[in-house]
């Protein structure tokens, strides 16, 4: 008998088998996708956590020096080791008689980090408004002395002058009354070999002008010293002096006693101990010492253009200043230039933005 000769059925496991493959291999390229896309977004934050994060030091690193911001803007890059952050500070407002002058320092971070191929680095912009604090520095007189002067030396001039040596810097514009006190120091404070000049007639060549004690003459510099030792002053170097010939006026802090050696220098000089003139030293702006000031002896020739203040920590040892070659002149424009770089921009309170336009 012959078989049925009815149609032959299909089978369905290699259709099942192609169906179920493809299914799989979609969802693998899903996942891929979507793990590809998670560390995307993952590396994405953590380049803009860490431009964030440098943008942020930038800032504080600006806010953490002072600045002569003399014009309208000021800018400058601070390198990190994962990046750099470009800052720059606009004034908005200047000051007037009623109001301090209003800034802005915007920092933008950018994160160097190597990122995946076809990712954009990290970049992030924060930005804090601020006033403007002018330095400050009553110019009472050429020297202030709270623990007095002694003149060497048996002939000369008159080295202490408070006359205003006149030497106009770039923008600097003296006013009419630039001149000030020679010397200013307690009574009884202020002698010399041979004549006593206390009238002037030699030593100093404007007037002298006395206080009562060794502290009047101190409160008069309005610098609280015990502060400003204790950290509360921030200077641009410490224990490094300027270059010969500089052209800076920049702040320098000195722990200890130092010696300024021959050379033409500028800026802010403070110093807890005693400061010592040598042949030849030349400094054009300020010096603040807590000790006395010493010329070394009265055959050396050096120059102070600008403003002297000594005797800080209570030093008894008087000033020694040559009458024959030494010279300790008031300068508006000198002194006010290192007072200049006193200068500080102070944050203001919930003044922070981090949204802030990057172009």
């Amino acid at each position: 008998m012959r078989a049925s000769s009815g149609k032959r059925r299909g089978g369905f496991i290699l259709p099942t088998t192609l169906l179920v493959m493809t299914v799989l291999t979609v969802m693998l390229a899903a996942a891929f996708v979507l793990v590809s896309a998670e560390y995307r977004v993952t590396d994405n934050s953590f380049a803009s956590s860490r431009a964030l994060a440098i943008a942020q030091a930038g800032l504080q690193n600006y806010f953490s020096v002072g600045h002569i911001l003399t014009g309208a803007a000021d800018s400058t890059v601070y390198p990190f080791g994962n990046g750099y952050a470009q800052v720059a500070a606009f004034r908005l407002r200047d000051s007037t008689a009623t109001r301090q002058a209003l800034w802005v320092v915007r920092s933008i971070g950018f994160d160097t980090v190597r990122a995946q191929p076809g990712q954009p680095n990290g970049q992030r912009a924060v930005a804090q408004f601020a006033t403007l604090q002018p330095g400050n520095l009553p110019a009472r007189a050429a020297m202030i002395a709270p623990n007095g002067v002694q003149m060497i030396g048996l002939s000369g001039g008159n080295p202490i002058s408070g006359r205003n040596f006149g030497f106009t810097l770039t923008g600097c514009v003296i006013p009419a009354n630039a001149d000030t006190m020679g010397l200013t120091t307690p009574t009884g404070g202020y002698g010399g070999s041979g004549t006593n000049d206390v009238n002037g007639v030699k030593g100093v060549g404007s007037s002298i002008e006395f206080l009562g004690s060794a502290n009047a003459v101190i409160d008069s510099t309005r610098i609280d010293w015990a502060k400003l030792v204790g950290g509360q002053f921030t200077p641009d170097f410490v224990g490094i002096l300027p270059p010969a010939g500089n052209n800076s006026y920049q702040s320098h802090y000195y722990v200890g006693d130092l010696t300024i050696p021959p050379g033409q220098r500028r800026g802010l000089l403070v110093v807890t101990g005693n400061v010592t003139l040598a042949n030849l030293a030349h400094w054009d702006g300020v010096i603040v010492a807590g000790g006395y000031l010493d010329t070394l002896s009265a055959s050396a020739v050096d120059t102070v253009h600008g403003m002297v203040i000594t005797g800080l920590n209570g030093t008894p040892t008087p000033n020694r200043i040559n009458r024959g070659s030494g010279i300790i002149k008031w300068d508006w424009c000198y002194a006010h230039a290192s007072i200049a770089s006193l200068m500080y921009l102070v944050p203001i309170k919930n003044a922070w933005v981090d949204n802030w336009s990057t172009y």
